[in-house]
């Protein structure tokens, strides 16, 4: 384990960050991989990805409200140097995530025919959608396992393994999806079913790869059987971060549906396209603020288990620095490469000239979209996910949305934009608040507790 309640608190975010970024490049290849090469069996089974994509990102939502959940309770047993703790979490974090994949898989199975009809699969979409879905709900725990994993040796200051078994399964996915897809080899031409016998070996290797690093290198599986009490207590501590932690996974794609709809409103078809043209720059422009996102939880969680409470506030001071800081470098950076970077994607003047203005005012409110979202990584490391939904939540329906729709009903596109900015820079400005109530210095208030 490596020990985050000494040492450089600057060195501690960068050695956690660095190996995190590189993951997340990773996983970006992998999803950018899979696009491109069903794009090229035609619109209609790209289309039919697409589709999947809502209930992807559920599962996934899913997935990574069980491992933030395990991944606080550990880091704070971590702090306390509670071994017994950490085992325990770890595993019943993974026994968890298989029966909710058991649950998700036979749902998904059942209602495949209701709910991708609803979602707009057309006669000629749909079984192109139950191709690649078949194999993706009959295989889903081999998607949903290894975050637990991973976010299980993040929590104690491993960021480098997590970042081998993204890059395991982004490799593979790369080699096996021409193969699969086109038949390479001598092996039959499989089309969109391909693509997710792809997805599903590459994630089972690295399902293979994080267990195998959780059991041997950390010691954090545990083969004993637990009481049905341990195992209830065990879960209830993961789910009371985890449960809201879903939530707060689910309001980007509310916030994302309503720009998406108001564009079509105030721009049409070329505001769409710029919509989602700009969403693509802006994954790789904050990509940095996610990786030092992902490493709040093992350094908040583990000073807040050591009652290391000073540090917390250092922290805490630190990331609010940061988050103008790389804000105000990210408005610069676009405002230099923005042009050249949308021209990978569209040469449609019409496009160009929304992207940019999309991707230009939105980054200058991403200093707001930093400091709410670090701290709501902090409240998850404390166990205070609660807050974390209220503030993303209460954020996004009554300051964002609002804000979005006013500014496009007096501006049209640019003024729809300049509200999402103005809406990320007041629920940031909150978040500063909310963060200095929770995570400030409690010492002098837990001898007075003492005492009382």
């Amino acid at each position: 384990m490596r020990d985050l309640t000494q040492g450089n608190i600057k060195k501690h975010i960068f050695d956690l960050a660095l190996p995190t970024l590189g993951g997340m490049l990773a996983f970006t290849l992998f999803n950018l991989t899979d696009t491109y090469f069903v794009g090229k069996l035609g619109t209609e089974s790209l289309a039919a990805m697409g589709f999947t994509f809502p209930v992807v990102m559920i599962a996934g939502a899913v997935g990574m409200g069980v491992s933030t959940g395990a991944a606080s309770v550990l880091s704070r047993a971590a702090g306390l140097k509670d071994k017994k703790s950490m085992k325990r979490t770890a595993t019943d974090g993974i026994i968890l995530s298989v029966l909710i994949v058991m649950f998700f898989s036979i749902v998904g199975l059942l209602t495949m025919d209701i709910i991708f009809p609803l979602l707009g699969a057309t006669e000629e979409t749909l079984p192109l959608v139950k191709e690649y879905m078949s194999i993706w709900y009959g295989f889903v725990f081999v998607v949903l396992m290894p975050p637990i994993s991973d976010a299980s040796m993040r929590a104690v200051g491993d960021t480098f393994r997590p970042f081998i078994v993204m890059m395991v399964c982004a490799l593979l996915n790369i080699i096996l999806d021409p193969i699969l897809i086109f038949g390479w080899f001598g092996l039959p031409a499989m089309g969109i079913k391909g693509a997710a016998i792809a997805t599903v070996i590459s994630r089972f290797c690295g399902m293979i790869v994080t267990l195998s690093f959780l059991h041997f290198h950390h010691r954090m599986v545990d083969f004993k059987r637990p009481t049905f009490k341990v195992l209830m207590s065990s879960w209830k501590k993961i789910l009371i971060v985890g449960i809201p932690a879903i939530g707060v996974a689910l309001f980007p794609q509310l916030l994302r549906s309503i720009l998406t709809a108001k564009a079509a409103a105030v721009g049409g078809t070329v505001a769409v396209a710029a919509i989602a043209t700009g969403s693509r720059i802006e994954s790789f422009v904050y990509i940095i603020t996610q990786a030092i996102g992902i490493s709040i939880v093992p350094m908040i969680g583990q000073n807040w288990g050591a009652k290391a409470y000073e540090r917390v506030t250092a922290i805490r001071v630190l990331l609010n620095k940061y988050a103008v800081y790389i804000g105000m470098i990210s408005s610069v950076f676009i405002l230099i490469i923005s042009e050249p970077l949308i021209s990978l994607f569209t040469k449609d003047p019409e496009v160009v000239g929304y992207t940019l203005i999309y991707i230009r005012v939105l980054v200058i409110g991403s200093f707001g979209m930093n400091l709410y979202n670090w701290t709501g990584q902090s409240l998850n490391a404390i166990g205070k996910s609660i807050w974390t939904l209220a503030l993303n939540g209460g954020g996004t329906i009554l300051v964002m949305i609002p804000t979005l729709i006013i500014g496009a009903y007096a501006f049209g596109f640019t003024g729809m934009i300049i509200g999402l900015s103005l809406g990320q820079i007041i629920v940031g400005l909150i978040s500063i608040g909310v963060g200095k109530r929770f995570l400030s210095d409690h010492s002098d208030h837990n001898k007075l507790k003492k005492v009382s």
